[in-house]
Order: C-alpha cells, then sequence, then structure tokens
C-alpha cells in the first residue's frame, strides 16, 4: 500500500502536522504559550487579592461606621483587625504573583522567548492594584472614613 492510500487516522494527521513545522520554531512557540499562560495566572491572582482588598476595606469600614452611629454600641477591635489581615495578606499575595510571573518571563527570555509576546498590561495592572491596596490598607490603620 502506497502512502497516498494509507487510511488518515489521527494520528497520522498529527505525525504529519509535526513534520510541517519546523523544530527551531517549536520552542519558541510553546514559550510563547507559556508566557501567555503566566499572564493568565497574574491575572488571576490580581482577581483574587483585589476581592481580598475588597472584603477587608468594606469589613473594617462597616465596623467602623457602625461604631461611629451607634456611640452606646462598643465594638471589639476584632473587624478591624479581620480587615487589616485581608488586605494585608492580598498585597502579600500580589507582590509574590508579581515577583513570581517577572521572574518566569526573564527565565523564558533566556531560552529565547520572542519579544512581542510578553506585554505590560499584567504587571501595570498588578501595580495599579497594589498602590489601591496599599492606600486601602493606610485607610485602615489610620481610620480615615469614607
Amino acid at each position: 500500500m502506497s502512502e497516498k492510500e494509507k487510511p488518515q487516522t489521527p494520528l497520522n494527521n498529527k505525525h504529519r502536522e509535526e513534520e510541517k513545522m519546523p523544530r527551531d520554531l517549536r520552542i519558541p512557540a510553546a514559550l510563547a504559550r507559556t508566557a501567555f499562560s503566566s499572564e493568565q495566572s497574574l491575572m488571576s491572582w490580581i482577581r483574587t487579592c483585589l476581592s481580598l482588598f475588597t472584603f477587608g476595606f468594606s469589613i473594617s469600614q462597616f465596623f467602623q461606621y457602625l461604631g461611629e452611629k451607634q456611640e452606646v454600641l462598643q465594638l471589639s477591635a476584632g473587624p478591624r483587625r479581620l480587615g487589616l489581615v485581608l488586605v494585608f495578606v492580598g498585597i502579600l499575595a500580589l507582590l509574590l504573583a508579581m515577583i513570581d510571573h517577572v521572574y518566569r518571563i526573564r527565565n523564558m527570555k533566556k531560552q529565547g522567548l520572542p519579544p512581542k509576546t510578553s506585554s505590560f498590561l499584567p504587571i501595570g495592572s498588578a501595580l495599579a492594584l497594589l498602590v489601591i491596596g496599599i492606600a486601602a490598607l493606610m485607610s485602615i490603620l489610620l481610620k480615615w472614613s469614607l
């Protein structure tokens, strides 16, 4: 049976597709997919840290507002501390995620990552959110009310 007469199976098609792409393009393509995956992971961490900031700040501000309106009621420092911890954990997690992302991208650039694959958007978003998180932490520490 000649090559043309062989039945087309998924295995044969996959093998033919691999033959079409030269070996020297596979590594940069794999590195680009990994870089995009790393950016997606950073964006997921941004979403998680934003949730931590929101919950921590909201809890702290709600109980501060409640304490100001209800002078008779004496509230404990627990909700304020919980808010501080949540915002601090969000800041710490975001910093670690940013460091991990930058470290991964640098390692991939050493291995031959194409320059157009990494963008500033995830790191820029993370930096902006980091500033917001630090402002929320300072707001809770200094008891600023909205």
